[in-house]
């Protein structure tokens, strides 16, 4: 059974509610921009790709040591990436799959149902299920990624060389070349944040994520680095995305949500009065954080208040201030806190994380697939 495009083009994805954001938190109903992707260049695995440009089946490979279900889920991610797939196509159902590679449906119902969580597909009742997001100006790259595996599948096979074995010394050489010049990097205004997501991310992806301040990302760009991928919070991405003028480099935002462990200690608070130290850049996202933190706080009529963490002159007389049942430290703001106040009672150090829905979106639209 082939992939079915061109059908169903107006189905809309679900998108899961918005989540706090690191440094700063979003309104509960604003939505993340997933819509129409930039190009997305890829480094191609031959087989593969030859596979999903000439029959738009899936391919099972039964002796290989990648599970089944990952490999039905990465054809569908690497089809979205080059463009065969778009929004609004409706997959093969679960039957004609099941025949067509003789994998249990129960497989592919679990690969499906765990893209359907990650938002890159949606169910249409009556339709089946439908792709949830698109790659903008793929047919390009298509050709260009077709022809250059092609090329370079004949060239090695000429010199004697399989072109198996040339992959994994390419995928080496890609690797040692990306860690001098990335191509993707995670962008905050705090250098220990962006250095933490950024190894967060390189080990989701088993890619390389350079970690940069705003700083170093302005100095990258005026020495003109390679990057073409720069992930960043969600709520600072339309600053950043003023950065890169005339440079074709894509800004992917990522949702950032509370732990489950910060979730779990703001719902024991019992205060009438709490103060949220911020960083600078934070502020104008305050009311933001306020209604994130009434939602997750069982005293909903706790009176919460903000103030810049560069304006507190000694947090030891802050931490005996009454006026402050508990004092609220956002990522962003915890590196001018002194470490010996991080564990007294009436403070507590909100922690964060990427939201993994928005990772895996995030993950195709800066080229990394296979």
């Amino acid at each position: 059974m082939t992939f079915q495009t061109a059908l169903c083009r107006h189905a809309r994805p679900s998108y899961p509610p918005a989540v706090a954001v690191e440094n700063g938190a979003r309104g509960a109903h604003a939505l993340p921009d997933r819509g129409i992707y930039e190009e997305s260049p890829v480094l191609c695995n031959p087989p593969i790709f030859d596979i999903l440009m000439n029959a738009m089946e899936f391919q099972i490979e039964k002796n290989s040591p990648v599970p089944a279900i990952k490999q039905i889920q990465e054809q569908i991610k690497l089809s979205i990436a080059m463009g065969m797939l778009k929004r609004g196509d409706v997959l093969p159902p679960i039957r004609e799959v099941e025949k067509q590679t003789g994998i249990n449906r129960g497989q592919i119902h679990r690969a499906y149902l765990a893209m359907r969580k990650s938002g890159l597909l949606s169910p249409a009742p009556g339709k089946g299920t439908l792709v949830a997001v698109s790659a903008a100006a793929p047919d390009s790259i298509n050709h260009q990624c077709q022809e250059l595996s092609r090329d370079i599948i004949r060239r090695i096979r000429r010199i004697g060389v399989s072109p198996i074995a040339f992959s994994r010394y390419l995928s080496r050489t890609t690797q040692e070349d990306e860690r001098r010049n990335p191509f993707i990097a995670y962008v905050d205004p705090d250098k220990e944040i962006a250095l933490r997501r950024g190894e967060q991310v390189s080990r989701s992806w088993h890619a390389s994520v350079a970690g940069l301040s705003v700083a170093e990302f302005k100095l990258a760009l005026h020495r003109g680095g390679k990057l073409r991928k720069v992930l960043v919070n969600h709520l600072i991405a339309d600053s950043i995305r003023r950065l890169p003028r005339r440079k074709r480099i894509d800004i992917v935002p990522i949702e950032i949500c509370y732990t489950e462990q910060t979730i779990k200690a703001l719902e024991k608070i019992r205060a009438s009065s709490v103060l949220v130290l911020l960083p600078k850049h934070a502020l104008s996202s305050a009311r933001f954080i306020v209604e994130q933190l009434h939602k997750w706080m069982k005293c909903k009529d706790a009176d919460i208040s903000w103030m810049p963490v560069d304006e507190v002159a000694d947090f030891g007389h802050l931490l005996k201030d009454s006026r402050y049942d508990h004092i609220l430290v956002t990522p962003g703001a915890r590196s001018k806190v002194p470490v010996k106040f991080h564990r007294n009672p009436r403070m507590l150090l909100l922690q964060m994380e990427l939201d993994s829905e928005d990772l895996e979106i995030a993950r195709i639209r800066a080229g990394v697939i296979v």
